[in-house]
């Protein structure tokens, strides 16, 4: 029982430092067009629902009506619209 409790640990060290070496070799790809890696998605989406639940505010401090919209179109194509564009131009 020793020795099976022995292999699983050195198992998952080799693992780790295996999956480490891989990434600081350089190996793993970080071109924006490459495919994402196994479980890349997964743990971006996760990692960014988190934060959003512990950081997002829980009541809404600015009212939704046609002023603020407006408002908030006007700021994006002052300060949002030279990187993401506009609705139908890229």
């Amino acid at each position: 029982m020793r020795s099976f409790v022995t292999g699983i640990i050195v198992g998952a060290l080799l693992l780790t430092l295996g999956l480490f070496g891989y990434f600081l070799a350089g190996q793993a790809p970080v071109a924006t067009d490459s495919a994402p890696m196994p479980f890349e998605k997964y743990l971006a989406k996760k990692a960014l629902h988190k934060a959003l639940e512990r950081e997002m505010p829980h009541s809404v401090p600015i009212p939704t009506d046609e002023p603020n919209y407006l408002a908030g179109a006007e700021t994006y194509k002052a300060d949002c619209a030279v990187c993401h564009g506009l609705p139908g131009k890229p």
